[in-house]
């Protein structure tokens, strides 16, 4: 009786260790990690939070074609920004053809709202697209 007792909790601990913990399992799925199934979603539980990935090229890594596990906030919010620098690209020819003194003021507030522009890439880059997230 006390052997069978000592197998089963060397089994139950050899089967304790063998197995992911909720926070193990999450760590397998991460920006950049690869997948297989363009477009495939995840949805991870990381201490108290849930994150949603999905199978899809890193729009922060225009390089790269091949499709990883992308946090879904990366990608919504690449989009947006990249909807807000096409409205600034629209703008620049349209500017270009006004005269002064209106082309310099708006040439100047266009300026300062691609600096701000390009802060928000940065940002999101940094805290939604980096690999590892």
């Amino acid at each position: 009786m006390k052997k069978a007792f000592n197998y089963l909790v060397i089994g139950a601990l050899l089967a304790s260790s063998s197995t992911l913990t909720g926070a193990q399992a999450a760590t397998a799925i991460k920006n950049g990690t690869p997948c297989t199934k363009a477009g495939a979603t995840s949805v991870v539980k990381v201490k108290g939070l849930t994150k949603t990935y999905i199978c899809h090229t890193n729009p922060a890594t225009p390089t790269v074609s091949a499709t990883s596990w992308t946090l879904k906030t990366c990608i919504s919010y690449y989009a947006a920004a990249q909807g807000q620098q096409d409205g600034i690209n629209q703008q620049m020819p349209l500017i270009a053809m006004m005269s002064e003194p209106d082309k310099s003021t708006y040439t100047n507030a266009l300026n300062q709202t691609q600096v701000k522009l390009n802060a928000v890439i940065a940002a999101i880059n940094a805290h939604h697209c980096r690999a590892g997230l």
